[in-house]
């Protein structure tokens, strides 16, 4: 009940995104609710006049006003068949704007948490995707549920004028009996359906994963080793299997919980009508009802009935829409926590002195990655990072552009917690690419401009950024230059090599030192091209960004022995610290890797 009237308080916050929809929605709905009982009203008034207009014959009063009556009964329906394609228009146009406004919201909020840690939350991750796409979640959005109260508007106004109508034209205690009757079937089968909806909840990932294994199936992205490895039947039942383990628990429940609450409150409904319908009967066989009053106590218990069935109009829409609208509240009351505790001192020109990790501890759940880290960045000179993979390269440099916040000790910039400092300001002053870099569907200029969007269309620096990335030749030979889009899924669009995508993305990065950045951290930059490619581009790029906070991670010890520092990590900490060929000198570790593959090239 608590988690029901959470729900329904969170639809009424929805409704001012409707604008002037909201009134025309509500006005839609009374005349709908209104409408079927005007009907049975001008349908029963005809019954009752047929025998008064037979008897007096065509063109007498009492036939007058049959046909009279007759008109406004045809004029009711007509409203009634005009009524349902505007109240689909409205349902459509009131969803639309409730969900847009949503979807607007959603985007702040997605950027909102200082980190991306927040977005790799189960909870968080489900309330984005049923929001920007309804049809991988539940298949009902805040719009639909808004709507959906305003059916249950109808359908309540419908219950209350009918019953009151037939205690007004038969008898109060019919009346009383038809409203508690099927008032208790709408109760049983909304509880039914309440607990039924929790249940068919916790099913929310498996539902993910069918969906997942479907793209899989049907998408081009995996298309290629689907093939080759002949992974179709796997896939297929997989689907299958994942499919049925989503779904035959939810049907059960649904028979059991819905079905069941249906068939055990539907005997008595059908009691109260047997009992109101053999009294209206008896008493027109007595002449204290009319005909005509008895056509409409007959058709009113059918239309007060019609409260107790399952609506798919307005149950599932406002038992599943709003659900991710409560997350989006909580997703929105985190950012704002966060956001009342984030620093606001400006990072403009900073590092001058370093960045500096004190005791930095951090894991992803319950695996540590970085333990006790201590470590110095100095400004202004380059600094490689080596080490086997999960030794915590990566989530240092992660936690420096502040994606995700030191779980133990602290970063200081200038001897200053990087806490204090506003995390946009601090990011402008730092270019990362990433290993999983993102190839932007998008022009050549865009995926290079993105580094500084400010300087997006300035063609200059956009050239001499690939220039320096050495990627301005293959670019020139591409169809459209530096507006091709980079996929062949477009008119004119061009795939690129890994390598070449790579140079792309360090062109990006190069752009990022153009818009003003000073740390420059590229994590495994060339590992799509060959040993001696690899080996030109550090030999230039070290000597292109002389001067820049420059940090390089690798796994191949050869090309990083150029940086003025090189700092070795292990089990997530800095075991050896200084040039190369103090390292060697050293004969630890670094020693041990660096010599291990050159053997490997010397053989």
């Amino acid at each position: 009940m608590r988690e029901r009237i959470r729900f329904r308080l969170a639809v009424l916050r929805l409704f001012p995104y409707g604008g002037r929809m909201v009134p025309l929605g509500i006005g839609l709905q009374v005349l709908a609710g209104l409408m079927p009982v005007a009907f049975i009203v001008t349908t029963s008034a005809v019954v009752g006049r047929v025998p008064g207009a037979v008897r007096a014959g065509l063109g007498s009063p009492e036939w007058r006003s049959l046909r009279d009556m007759l008109i406004l009964a045809g004029l009711l329906f007509v409203v009634q068949q005009v009524v349902g394609p505007l109240q689909f228009t409205a349902e459509f146009m009131l969803a639309w704007k409730i969900d847009d406004r949503l979807r607007e919201r959603a985007a702040a909020a997605s950027f909102g948490p200082i980190g991306v840690g927040a977005l790799e939350e189960s909870d968080t991750f489900d309330t984005l995707t049923d929001l920007s796409d309804p049809q991988r979640g539940t298949g009902f959005t805040p719009g639909s549920a808004c709507w959906g109260t305003l059916v249950l508007l109808s359908m309540y106004l419908q219950w209350a004028v009918a019953s009151i109508l037939i205690g007004v034209v038969y008898a109060w205690w019919a009346a009383v009996l038809l409203a508690a009757g099927s008032l208790t079937m709408r109760v049983a089968i909304r509880t039914g359906f309440g607990i039924h909806s929790r249940f068919e909840g916790s099913f929310h990932r498996l539902r993910r994963r069918k969906s997942y294994f479907r793209d899989l199936i049907t998408s081009s992205a995996a298309g290629k080793e689907i093939r080759v490895f002949g992974l179709r039947s796997w896939l297929r039942d997989h689907y299958r299997a994942t499919s049925y383990a989503a779904l035959l628990p939810v049907w059960r429940s649904r028979r059991r919980r819905i079905y069941g609450s249906y068939a055990l409150s539907s005997p008595v409904w059908l009691v109260l009508c047997a009992v109101a319908t053999i009294g209206a009967a008896r008493a027109a066989a007595h002449g204290s009802l009319s005909i005509g009053e008895l056509a409409y106590v007959l058709q009113g218990i059918s239309l007060i009935g019609t409260l107790g069935t399952f609506n798919d109009s307005s149950d599932f829409q406002t038992e599943w829409g709003v659900r991710s609208f409560v997350g989006l509240e909580r997703l929105e009351a985190r950012v704002a926590a966060e956001t009342e505790t984030a620093g606001t001192a400006a990072a403009d020109g900073l590092p001058r002195n370093s960045v500096r990790f004190e005791h930095v501890g951090f894991g992803y759940g319950e695996t540590p990655v970085l333990r006790d880290l201590d470590l110095t960045i100095e400004a202004g000179r380059s600094l490689a990072i080596v080490g086997l993979n999960g030794a915590g390269k990566t989530t240092l440099v992660k936690l420096l552009a502040r994606l995700y916040e030191p779980q133990a000790g602290r970063i200081l910039v200038d001897g200053r917690p990087i806490t204090d400092f506003d995390v946009r300001s601090w990011r402008r002053r730092v270019a990362a690419i990433f290993q999983d870099f993102v190839h932007y569907e998008l022009s050549v200029r865009d995926n290079v401009g993105f580094g500084s969007v400010a300087h997006l269309h300035d063609t200059d620096k956009i050239r001499s950024s690939l220039d320096r990335a050495g990627a301005l030749d293959f670019v020139e030979e591409l169809p459209q230059g530096l507006e091709t889009p980079l996929s062949r899924s477009y008119d004119g669009g061009a795939e690129l090599s890994g390598g070449q995508w790579q140079r792309v993305a360090i062109a990006r990065a190069l752009m990022a030192v153009e818009g003003g950045a000073s740390v420059l951290v590229l994590d495994e930059p060339t590992a799509n091209l060959d040993v001696r490619a690899e080996a030109a581009f550090f030999d230039r790029f070290l000597e292109l960004t002389r001067g820049l906070t420059t940090i390089l991670i690798s796994h191949r010890f050869s090309t990083v022995r150029r940086a003025d520092r090189i700092v070795v990590l292990e089990h997530g900490r800095v075991v050896e610290d200084g040039t190369h060929a103090q390292l060697l000198a050293l004969d630890g570790r670094y020693a041990e890797l660096f010599h291990l593959q050159a053997a490997r090239f010397q053989s």
